[in-house]
């Protein structure tokens, strides 16, 4: 599993300037799959994804998801993100956040539950079912999340979280629960990562199990 942690101030002092981060390299390891059939004639290097200490930096083109194939959770677990959003330059409704219980990511019958945020302050849970995406919960508000905003400055942070526990999950923004569903519905257990849908900026502080 590969989880980033840094020290707060550290992360601080480097996103108030992000055009000054280091860049690295894909981080090692990690995979990615774009969205088919959307954005016709963009490919792989439209999805910008870079080792970004503390954590890495992701600005898509198409919808993308981004996984690291030892990143995987089963039975009771806490899945959690810290994520910080750049300048949406308008697109306030596309959305961004995890995936859990992935497989089959790179094949045509991939699944996975995925739980997103946009910067209108609304969340949505979806489900990935070969070519179909179900929606679970529709976009809703929810005074938990935080938006991005000139006020905000260069960024601004969400923690996302997924607690799988018995028979519920419990979907999670800045430790207050949004939403709740019976396991069964839910199907948690899989590999996780991270989604992104069009033309987002964002930086991945942290993602893997919570301590």
């Amino acid at each position: 599993m590969r989880v980033f942690r840094v020290l707060p101030y550290v992360m601080a002092a480097v996103l108030c300037a992000p055009a000054v981060l280091s860049a690295q390299g894909r981080p090692a390891g990690w995979l990615t799959r774009l969205d088919k059939g959307e954005h016709a004639g963009h490919g792989a290097d439209s999805l910008a994804f870079q080792d970004m200490k503390p954590g890495f930096h992701v600005t898509t083109g198409p919808a993308a998801i981004l996984w690291h194939p030892d990143s995987s959770a089963r039975g009771n677990f806490t899945i959690e993100s810290t994520l910080h959003l750049f300048d949406t330059k308008g697109r306030d409704r596309e959305g961004y956040g995890v995936f859990i219980g992935g497989r089959d990511l790179n094949a045509d019958a991939q699944r996975y539950t995925y739980f997103l945020l946009r910067n209108d302050g609304k969340f949505i849970v979806k489900q990935r079912k070969g070519a179909e995406t179900p929606t679970v919960v529709a976009w809703t508000d929810h005074a938990s999340i935080n938006k991005w905003s000139t006020a905000a400055g260069s960024s601004v942070k969400n923690v996302l979280a997924v607690k799988a526990a018995g028979p519920t999950v419990q979907f999670l923004v800045n430790g207050q629960v949004v939403h709740s569903a019976p396991r069964a519905s839910a199907i948690p257990d899989g590999l996780f990562g991270i989604r992104a849908n069009h033309s987002v900026n964002l930086h991945v502080q942290t993602i893997g199990r919570a301590p």
